[in-house]
């Protein structure tokens, strides 16, 4: 934000370390990306001819793959390399904070953030920001990695002082701001922890799921005016 102290680990150049690691094809063919996909084309309807925003969206795969899906895709990310990287799929990429988007207001019917909400220095002023782009109607989804992953242990670390640039977001806080965003949660859905059975993760209720979740969606509505 204006006036704020530097941080290296909230600066995109951090970021451009982990390009290799997120231009992995194969990241969006199992697991939580996979089903973000599946869930997405059940949460837009018809995506044909809507327009996506793709919020953090690295070196550009899965704005790649909501293209394929039918959308027009467009994305943003404040990776240099990340950035670069993304421009080579073709499409319209941005190097931007996610906290201060450069789309005018209700440019888009859907914005998406996976993996992305957790880890800025602002989660509220970037849930802010995808729901001022967004048109009146349309929806933010969102997907933050469970509270069973290996960045949560990673960021313990912090309560010693040690550096960390990830919030620990817990799913039900994930609720809670995008509520007090002013926007309307309409459905969720989990990714199962491979260690919980099957037939027990179904029956659980939804914080007890979302804690046993490597990956926690939400999908919220913007109000019509």
């Amino acid at each position: 934000m204006n006036g704020e102290k530097s941080d290296p680990l909230y600066e995109g150049a951090w970021w451009d370390e982990h390009c290799t690691f997120f231009s992995d094809e194969a990241l969006w063919e199992r697991g939580g990306r996979k089903q973000l996909l599946a869930y997405l084309r059940s949460f837009a309807g018809e995506p044909a001819g809507c327009r996506l925003l793709d919020v953090g969206c690295g070196p550009g795969i899965g704005t790649r793959r909501f293209a394929e899906l039918g959308f027009c895709a467009s994305g943003v990310d404040l990776s240099p390399g990340m950035t670069a990287a993304a421009r080579r799929t073709g499409l319209d990429i941005r190097l931007a904070d996610g906290c201060q988007l450069p789309y005018e207001s209700g440019s888009f019917d859907y914005t998406v953030a996976c993996t992305v909400v957790e880890w800025v220095r602002h989660p509220m002023a970037l849930l802010a920001e995808m729901k001022r782009v967004t048109r009146p109607g349309g929806g933010v989804i969102t997907a933050i990695l469970g509270p069973r992953t290996l960045p949560h242990d990673d960021a313990f670390r912090r309560l010693y002082g040690e550096p960390a640039n990830y919030n620990m977001l817990l799913p039900v806080e994930l609720h809670r701001a995008l509520t007090e965003t002013g926007l309307s949660i309409r459905s969720t859905t989990g990714v199962r922890h491979p260690d919980v059975p099957v037939e027990l993760y179904r029956q659980m209720d939804m914080v007890t799921k979302s804690f046993c979740s490597t990956m926690w969606i939400v999908g919220a509505d913007k109000p019509a005016e």
